[in-house]
């Protein structure tokens, strides 16, 4: 878990390790040779209400939740399976490299392994879940601690969107 990156209060949580023994254990790896993440010692976890502030942080919790739940299947609901989440987070990266390749930006909203972690965590304790869009049918992750009203991220527009269609509409057909 070390190696993949996940913070230490995760590692403590999963494996019943006191924080003595994790620091231990970095110390084993680093004489190894190992190269550890440069936030791994923090305390906090994260949760939807720092993680989903957007539609594209909703789309990649989407994505990336729906990995979880396909490789898992519904026990995610009711457990965490590190390798099951280490899984998906390898097909999710792996998404990501073949998105950025046609848009760039799509690396900045990427999450981390111990923010998968914490969105499963969520799940896990029913307080975020996965709903099916009305319009697209559209399944999507969605935490009761988001701090976005945003529903389904893939219908999703921006109030000023419609606004600036009609306008760009209305330009072109002048020009």
């Amino acid at each position: 878990m070390a190696l993949m990156g996940y913070v230490t209060r995760i590692i403590i949580i999963e494996t019943g390790l006191s924080d003595k023994q994790v620091r231990r254990l970095y110390e084993e790896i680093d004489r190894d040779g190992f190269k550890l993440e440069k936030n791994r010692t923090t305390r906090t976890t994260r949760s939807g209400a720092t993680l989903l502030l957007n539609q594209t942080s909703k789309i990649h919790a989407s994505l990336l939740m729906q990995l979880y739940r396909q490789v898992g299947g519904e026990s995610v609901t009711t457990s965490i399976s590190i390798d099951t989440l280490d899984r998906a987070y390898r097909m999710y990266q792996a998404l990501l490299c073949e998105l950025a390749a046609i848009e760039p930006s799509v690396r900045n909203a990427a999450f981390t392994i111990s923010d998968a972690w914490c969105l499963a965590s969520e799940l896990r304790s029913n307080e975020a879940m996965f709903d099916i869009c009305s319009n697209c049918q559209c399944s999507y992750f969605t935490s009761q601690n988001q701090s976005t009203a945003i529903g389904c991220p893939f219908c999703y527009e921006p109030p000023n969107r419609s606004k600036n269609k009609k306008l760009e509409e209305t330009t072109a057909i002048e020009n």
